[in-house]
């Protein structure tokens, strides 16, 4: 009997102590749903604020690809018409050099193959 008692007086003294594990069980338990729940959260809200951004950054790249590219096409045309002018002068300047040539050394007798006879 005596040793009856004991185990009743050893429960009832270790009962307040399994009760106290198992409420702090119960909150480490909940701090992790609650911290698990907050993770989620900001790592959608991460997710979303990096997609956005990318979103904006290939926007404004595709809008500058555009502009520089409409520009090089301006350019390239500009370029080209002041090739064309360029080739034209120097096409107009060496006919009048070959003329002017021609003059200084008269109405001589053309050779065929001679750079001077050129019409």
């Amino acid at each position: 009997m005596k040793y009856i008692k004991v185990m009743i007086s050893l429960l009832i003294f270790a009962s307040p102590f399994a009760q106290a594990d198992e409420s702090s069980i119960d909150k480490v338990k909940n701090g992790a749903i609650e911290l698990w729940e907050k993770t989620k959260v900001t790592t959608s809200e991460i997710t979303s604020s990096a997609s956005n951004k990318a979103s904006e950054v290939s926007e404004k790249a595709s809008e500058i690809g555009n502009k520089v590219s409409k520009d090089t096409k301006e350019t390239g045309a500009v370029v080209w018409d002041k090739m064309k002018e360029v080739g034209n002068a120097t096409a107009d300047g060496a006919r009048k050099g070959a003329s002017k040539i021609r003059e200084y050394v008269g109405d001589e007798k053309c050779e065929e193959d001679s750079a001077l006879c050129y019409k």
